[in-house]
C-alpha cells in the first residue's frame, strides 16, 4: 500500500457477528479491502462491547466512499427487513458531491435540465419529472409517476445517476443481471429482484401488464410473450420481458439492461435500488388502472 492507502478509516460500527459476516462478504464481493476489528476478542470484552460496539469495519481511505455505498443498503436490509427507508438516511457524502459538482457537466452527461434560481436539477423519471435540490438535500415531484412517495431507494438511484452518468449511448445489446460484472453473486437472496410477485400478477393478465407499462411510457418490444422498454432515466433503458404461465409452467418476468448500464450506474446496489423502484412503480400503475390499493 502507498501512504494514502495505508491510512485506514472506520466505515461502520458493528453490533454482532452476523452483521459483520454479511457486510464483510458484501465488501469482498466488490473487491474492497477491509479489516474486521472485533472487540469481543479483547481481554476487556464486556467494557469494549458496551462502549464501542461488537466491532468495527475499516477500509483504506481511498475506498471509503465506495465501501459506504456498498454496505448502506445491505445494512438497512439486515437491520430493518425493509426495502424502503427514509431518504434522510442517505449517506450525506452524496449530497456533498452533488453540491461540489459542475452543474453543466452533470446536465450534459445525465441529459437533465437545471434551474439556476433554485440550484436544482430537473430529472425525468419514467413519465414523471422531479426537482433535485442539493442545497436542501431533497427531491420533490414536478409531475409524479403513479407510485408511492419517493423513498430511500429512489433517492439513492437518482443521486448516483446524476453523479455517475456518462456520455455513452445505449448499444441495443440487452443483458441480464448475471451478466453485469459481479452480478451473478450479488443479485440473489436479499438482492434478488422483486419480479416473481409481478409475474404472478401479470402472467394471467397480460393486458394489464401492457397497460401498466404504457402508462409509464413503455414502448413495446418483440421479445418473450410480451415485452416493454422503459426509460427510468434518460440514459438508462430497462426492458421488462413477460412470459405468460400455463398449466405446466409458472409465469416469469425478466429484467434486461442495455450493456452500457455499468457506465451510468457504477454500483450493483444502486442498480438493485433502481429496479426495485421501477417494479414498485409498475405495481402501483397496475393498481391505479384496476382500482386496487397498493401498499
Amino acid at each position: 500500500m502507498d501512504d494514502r492507502s495505508s491510512t485506514l478509516v472506520k466505515i461502520h460500527t458493528l453490533t454482532n457477528r452476523f452483521e459483520a459476516d454479511i457486510l464483510m462478504d458484501a465488501l469482498q464481493q466488490e473487491d474492497i479491502p477491509a479489516i474486521l476489528k472485533c472487540f469481543e476478542e479483547t481481554p476487556y470484552t464486556g467494557l469494549f462491547v458496551t462502549q464501542r460496539g461488537w466491532g468495527q469495519i475499516l477500509v483504506p481511505s481511498e475506498f471509503e466512499y465506495r465501501a459506504r455505498q456498498i454496505i448502506w443498503p445491505v445494512l438497512h436490509g439486515v437491520q430493518t427487513g425493509r426495502l424502503c427507508l427514509d431518504s434522510s438516511e442517505l449517506d450525506p457524502l452524496l449530497w456533498d458531491r452533488l453540491r461540489e459538482a459542475d452543474p453543466r457537466k452533470i446536465c450534459r452527461q445525465a441529459l437533465v435540465g437545471y434551474e439556476e434560481e433554485k440550484n436544482a436539477f430537473v430529472v425525468p423519471f419514467l413519465t414523471g419529472r422531479f426537482l433535485c435540490l442539493p442545497d436542501e438535500e431533497r427531491i420533490e415531484p414536478i409531475h409524479a409517476v403513479p407510485s408511492h412517495k419517493p423513498d430511500f431507494q429512489f433517492h439513492l438511484a437518482m443521486l448516483h445517476y446524476l453523479l455517475e452518468a456518462s456520455e455513452v449511448e445505449p448499444s441495443g445489446n440487452w443483458i441480464g443481471e448475471k451478466e453485469i460484472p459481479s452480478g451473478e453473486s450479488f443479485f440473489r437472496g436479499p438482492h434478488a429482484f422483486p419480479v416473481q410477485m409481478l409475474a404472478d400478477e401479470f402472467g394471467s393478465r397480460p393486458a394489464l401488464f401492457s397497460a401498466a407499462c404504457l402508462s409509464l411510457g413503455g414502448r413495446e418490444v418483440d421479445m418473450g410473450d410480451m415485452a416493454y422498454r422503459l426509460m427510468p432515466f434518460p440514459r438508462i433503458p430497462i426492458l421488462l420481458v413477460l412470459w405468460e404461465g400455463d398449466d405446466e409452467f409458472e409465469s416469469v418476468l425478466h429484467v434486461r439492461f442495455d450493456e452500457t448500464i455499468v457506465h451510468q450506474l457504477h454500483n450493483l446496489d444502486t442498480i438493485w435500488a433502481l429496479v426495485n423502484t421501477v417494479c414498485s412503480s409498475l405495481d402501483s400503475a397496475a393498481g391505479q388502472i384496476t382500482g386496487e390499493e397498493k401498499q
